[in-house]
């Protein structure tokens, strides 16, 4: 029998937290679901791990060679047989309830395509530090994607036939192909926040870059995808002036990253030509400040 529930999760050096986010599966209360994990050619011990697992719910699909993130997504989402994609990441976990609440929501709500969660945040020892609490309100969780993304990735479950429908995960995005999916979905139909904590979140310096070429390929695609929120999407005045501070934002982070590249000229004026168009951004908070948190 199909399960109703899969899980996407891509794989790539992922040895030290993979068992403890794939127990977090097992753990859940709602069992009916399929984990595709697709290993990205790990040099770790991430194979022998998956390998340990005689879970038949878990299929597991190997590359030798790392194909990229959004190139395996799209792999995933072709294996998939479920009603209901959920993600998770190779070092993120699933609260034990998170299923069983996600398909209860989706079932009640046939307009909703997505339903996500707040989220904790933890370190590499598991320690909880922040956490992450959206909006729950739909109409403020709208409002709030012309200006950021709300979505933990890991917290999010949609409708395999609106993912589908909408083309799936952008190949033409390294880095935000979860954001742009969730601004297709937005226009697709209804997201929604579950405000209770069903998804830890690991943040820890080995899964962020601070490469020049990272940061300016994550402001440029950010740049991108908050542009076409603020043309797409049906925004309140205050939205849509918080949409053209976050503008000015990336182009900021643009700039920034230009100048520590080595293109100090080009940098400087990018920066300033968005300060011109946009002062308040440097007294909106929205510069380097994330919303939603709270420690």
């Amino acid at each position: 029998m199909k399960a109703r529930v899969s899980v996407l999760m891509t794989i790539y050096n992922a040895a030290p937290f993979l068992r403890e986010s794939i127990d977090s599966l097992i753990a859940q209360s709602f069992p009916d679901w399929e984990l595709i994990a697709v290993e990205n050619g790990s040099r770790d011990e991430s194979p022998a791990i998956l390998a340990s697992y005689q879970d038949p719910r878990i299929r597991v699909f190997s590359f030798p060679k790392n194909i990229g993130r959004t190139p395996a997504l799209a792999f995933a989402l072709g294996q998939v047989q479920g009603e209901y994609i959920a993600i998770l990441d190779a070092d993120d976990t699933a609260h034990p309830q998170r299923f069983s609440q996600q398909v209860e929501f989706l079932d009640k709500d046939p307009e909703t395509v997505l339903v996500a969660s707040w989220v904790q945040q933890m370190d590499e020892k598991g320690r909880v530090f922040k956490t992450w609490e959206p909006p729950t309100d739909p109409r403020a969780l709208h409002e709030c994607l012309g200006w950021i993304d709300p979505i933990v990735n890991s917290s999010a479950m949609f409708r395999r036939k609106a993912a589908l429908a909408v083309g799936g995960f952008p190949q033409d995005y390294v880095y935000a192909q979860d954001f742009a999916l969730i601004l297709a979905l937005a226009q697709y139909g209804k997201l929604a926040v579950i405000g209770k904590y069903l998804c830890k979140l690991r943040v820890y310096s080995g899964n962020m870059s601070h490469s020049s070429k990272h940061a300016m390929d994550v402001a440029v695609e950010g740049l991108r995808l908050t542009k076409y929120a603020g043309e797409k999407l049906p925004l309140s005045k205050k939205a849509r002036r918080m949409n053209r501070s976050a503008v000015a934002k990336y182009e900021i982070r643009c700039g920034l990253a230009m100048f520590r590249s080595g293109k100090a000229f080009l940098g400087l004026t990018k920066i300033l030509s968005a300060l011109a168009a946009n002062p308040d951004v440097l007294w909106t908070n929205q510069l380097f400040r994330s919303p939603f948190q709270a420690v």
